[in-house]
């Protein structure tokens, strides 16, 4: 289903917002552009809408009712973005996503979490959004000046736009400070799962939920061989190198490894985790375990992947858990 928004005047507020863009100048060497951008408008919703001093279009905008958008702080969005002829570039949209035959069970079509006032949004788009309250919306028109951002850390925006871009613009929730956000969800999913965990490592908890009588550390320097299942905190598995769990959830590829892990443990953390190239909260468990232990450890972005997320299955700013447990150490000690 196409999301069809309203279509409104632009409002003196907004265009206000937006004269903080830079003003095109007269050397402008997307002059051109500019032109096909204005025309396009004309001719698909007439003469009413004319472009702000860094020319943004905005096309319609219902401002919303909710929490304003705080200074610096995360806007949770749906979106959509398109060019002139209609074609979508990219789209959290759930029914557009499924349209375009991108859907499948680990697409996340929830919002996108961006921060705002750090230059990573479109300077156009990003003062739209400051405008809006929670529930609010917006269709906007951005000349090739206005869409790109250099430092292109979320997958909504590009650094190297060459034309017009058209954002269709949801703005779903705010937060003032998004790691507070994410342990409010991890002390949830500890009081769901676990009964209540305490933890001495903000935004990081980890528990041994299998063990054998006497379990021994493991010697400096040895490689490790383990298998682990990770999930989201909804419960929907996104990688593991257990053959049969990847085809139980339907994320099974004939051209992936399932073998144990192999990684170096060193005594040292700091050392473990620069000769090991995966997630610090991942990294952190194994050097917490013991042989034979078997440990569900759960953990904020900044312990996982960051603003970026990783590839199309783990969105930004997104809490991860993970199930690890080991097989034999290389030098012949038995786990």
């Amino acid at each position: 289903m196409k999301r069809t928004l309203s279509i409104l005047l632009v409002t003196a507020a907004a265009a206000l917002v937006l004269s903080s863009c830079a003003k095109a100048g007269s050397d402008n060497p997307n002059a051109a552009a500019d032109r096909v951008l204005a025309a396009w408008v004309k001719v698909n919703y007439g003469e009413n809408y004319a472009p702000n001093d860094s020319g943004v279009f905005i096309l319609s905008l219902t401002q919303g009712t909710g929490a304003a958008v705080p200074d610096s702080g995360y806007v949770f969005c749906h979106y959509t973005r398109r060019s002139l002829e209609g074609n979508i570039a990219s789209t959290n949209d759930e029914a557009l996503t499924e349209q375009l035959g991108l859907k499948t069970n680990l697409t996340d079509c929830g919002s996108d979490i961006w921060q705002v006032d750090q230059g990573m949004i479109p300077c156009g788009l990003e003062a739209v959004i400051k405008s809006l309250r929670v529930g609010g919306k917006a269709r906007v028109a951005l000349p090739v000046a206005q869409s790109v951002v250099t430092n292109s850390t979320y997958n909504a925006f590009s650094a190297s736009e060459s034309d017009n871009v058209i954002y269709d613009i949801e703005l779903d929730d705010v937060v003032a400070d998004i790691y507070a956000w994410q342990d409010g969800l991890l002390k949830a999913h500890s009081a769901a799962h676990y009964g209540g965990m305490d933890t001495l490592t903000a935004g990081y908890y980890f528990k041994v939920v299998g063990q054998a009588a006497e379990p021994d550390s493991i010697n400096d320097d040895v490689s490790v061989s383990c298998w682990y299942i990770g999930r989201r905190l909804d419960g929907r598995v996104f990688d593991t190198n257990v053959r049969d769990t990847a085809r139980k959830y339907e994320i099974y590829s004939s051209a992936g490894s399932y073998d144990s892990l192999a990684l170096t443990y060193y005594k040292d953390f700091s050392t473990m985790l620069s000769n090991n190239s995966y997630a610090m909260g991942f990294t952190k468990a194994i050097h917490e375990m013991r042989k034979r232990d078997t440990v569900e450890v759960f953990f904020r972005s900044d312990w996982g992947y960051g603003a970026s997320g990783s590839t199309t299955v783990i969105p930004e700013y997104c809490p991860l858990c993970f199930r690890i447990w080991f097989t034999q150490t290389t030098n012949g000690d038995e786990n």
